[in-house]
């Protein structure tokens, strides 16, 4: 890495690509952007580069020499720095909040959840990505069979007046039964809402084993950005999360940017 005035991080997900690029101390984002990775994540780093490049005024060849990458299609992909995403995400939570403690990430396909010292040192962490049904892909097939976008859920889900509890494990299953719920006559609201708790009942465990002490919990990913899950977590461990000071789908690539910081400042 040659230029030390900007960094480059890139969290390229499974169905997600997201760039946040940061001034030299790393403390000022420049810019940020994310696109549909559609199956084929290079093309999708590409088209948020040339974006970047454009309103920022910096060559294209330029950032991909300052740029980190990681994520689940990493690699898959010409970036030539990597990271973990355990990683990216602790160094972009203690970067936004050193107080955080503990940070649970919620992606399409994957749980995990990661404990920090008061160094932002990486202690323990657990994943769960064996089933997809405490996830955002849950949210976007059942979205797609109530005739929702995801980014309606939470809005719905929080006029509920008795949640439905969903039982299924996997997400194909809970999609079914969602489905059969609906052509039962059940109240929209109550149904979304029994989803979104569905997806916190499974953070709940992930959080409680990492940290039976509950302290100084911040979520990340997009999933985080659904104010219902928000709500049902926060009232299982009777505390409020952290907010942190980004979007929470871009955490992680903003801590793939401090990383590349680290590595070439």
């Amino acid at each position: 890495m040659v230029n030390k005035n900007y960094f480059v991080g890139i969290d390229v997900g499974s169905t997600v690509c997201k760039v946040v690029i940061v001034d030299s101390n790393g403390e000022k984002i420049l810019g940020k952007t994310k696109i549909l990775v559609l199956g084929n994540p290079e093309k999708a780093i590409n088209l948020c580069l040339k974006e970047l490049s454009k309103k920022l005024k910096i060559k294209l060849k330029l950032l991909k020499k300052t740029a980190l990458a990681t994520g689940l299609n990493s690699d898959k992909i010409s970036i030539k720095e990597k990271e973990s995403e355990i990683t990216c995400i602790g160094k972009g939570v203690y970067s936004l909040n050193p107080q955080v403690r503990v940070a649970v990430d919620i992606g399409s396909f994957s749980m995990k959840a990661l404990k920090m010292d008061e160094n932002g040192k990486i202690v323990d962490f657990m994943m769960n990505n064996k089933c997809a049904a405490g996830s955002g892909i849950l949210l976007e097939l059942v979205g797609e069979g109530l005739e929702l976008d995801v980014s309606e859920l939470a809005d719905v889900a929080l006029k509920a007046k008795n949640p439905i509890s969903i039982s299924s494990q996997c997400s194909i299953f809970a999609e079914s039964e969602v489905i059969s719920y609906k052509n039962e006559g059940a109240y929209l609201p109550d149904l979304v809402a029994g989803v979104c708790n569905s997806v916190a009942a499974r953070a709940y465990p992930l959080i409680k084993m990492i940290d039976k002490e509950f302290k100084n919990v911040a979520f990340t990913g997009g999933v985080a950005k659904n104010q219902k899950i928000v709500q049902n977590l926060e009232e299982r461990l009777n505390f409020e999360l952290i907010k942190l000071p980004l979007d929470p789908e871009y955490i992680t690539a903003y801590g793939a940017a401090i990383a590349a910081k680290e590595r070439g400042g």
